[in-house]
């Protein structure tokens, strides 16, 4: 009788599954069919905030439902990445953001790249180093013999100890063999407003989080961290031709909680495609200086390991590794 009982439940059990299977693939096949939140970590006007806010209308021209963009700010980006991590995987939520990101196993236990599926890469550019209008520096050079002769006496402003704007300034630092001070925001927006207004000497970014305060006659531009000139300000000079081999560039790409359903990947990944591969978007991009570069998420998941061995190199390096 106990036998003919449990065979009993394991037919019960087995009618639940079945039942529930078709409802779970169902849910995957009808997505999406509601907004979609896109978090960014940082306050409004960095580069995050002004790509994410670039895409946005793409990912839903091609998803079809509506993506907000939503700033989760706090703890140096830790209140928004522990959100996304966190939340559901199903394709609702999303987020963009790079390196400030890649190097939370380093200094920001709680978090890491690996914490996430990442969808897309969405650009690949050169960071400048600028200085407030009034500074004395005219060109890399000068603003190099000045730090060498100062120790520690200039102040770089980035947006958060670990991000990719401290790492430039440290990189270059010990490149070239000088000290700098580092004077951390909350964000590249604020940071952009600090170099402006006096309050830092230099900092290292992107031309889009620059480029207003640049074009007000507030910030000058004394290198790009490129092979080459960017084609849209060809009166500023490399790195490298002022004789400093210095290339270093700045990444962003599209990522979600871990764990995502092959479905929802599939159709994320594809949109994803369609959107930054999208003529009209690459040349908006290419207005205010990114150079939207898509690869696809498993491309960009096997680059990141590579990647993340020379950033924790770089953190080990500049004695930040293990220090929140």
């Amino acid at each position: 009788m106990a036998f003919t009982n449990h065979k009993r439940f394991l037919f019960v059990m087995l009618g639940i599954g079945l039942s529930v299977w078709p409802l779970g693939a169902a849910l995957s096949a009808d997505y999406p069919n509601k907004p979609i939140e896109c978090v960014i970590p940082w306050p409004a006007g960095g580069r995050t905030d002004i790509g994410s806010r670039m895409v946005a209308p793409y990912l839903q021209k091609y998803l079809g439902v509506p993506v907000v963009v939503n700033n989760k700010v706090g703890g140096a980006g830790m209140v928004g990445y522990m959100h996304v991590r966190d939340a559901k995987p199903d394709g609702y939520t999303i987020s963009y953001g790079g390196q400030g990101l890649l190097v939370g196993s380093y200094i920001k236990p709680g978090v890491s790249i690996w914490d996430y599926t990442w969808i897309a890469r969405v650009y690949w550019t050169p960071v400048i180093l600028v200085v407030n209008e009034k500074s004395p520096f005219k060109n890399v050079g000068e603003l190099v013999n000045f730090a060498k002769k100062n120790p520690g006496k200039l102040r770089h402003g980035n947006s958060g100890t670990g991000n990719s704007t401290h790492l430039a300034a440290e990189k270059f630092a010990a490149q070239l063999g000088i000290n700098l001070t580092e004077v951390p925001y909350k964000g590249e927006g604020p940071s952009v407003v600090g170099v402006a207004a006096g309050e830092v000497d230099m900092a290292f970014g992107l031309m889009a989080a620059f480029r207003p305060m640049i074009e007000e006659g507030k910030l000058r531009v004394l290198g790009v961290a490129d092979d080459k000139r960017n084609p849209l300000y060809q009166n500023v000079p490399t790195f490298r031709e002022q004789g400093f081999d210095f290339i270093d560039p700045a990444w962003e790409g599209i990522h979600t909680p871990k764990g995502l359903s092959k479905d929802v990947y599939a159709k994320l990944s594809e949109a994803s495609k369609k959107a930054l591969t999208d003529p009209e978007l690459i040349e908006k991009f290419a207005k205010i200086q990114f150079n939207l570069s898509y690869q696809s998420g498993p491309e960009l998941t096997e680059w990141l390991k590579s990647w993340d061995s020379k950033v924790g190199k770089l953190i080990s390096d500049i004695g930040l590794a293990g220090k929140k």
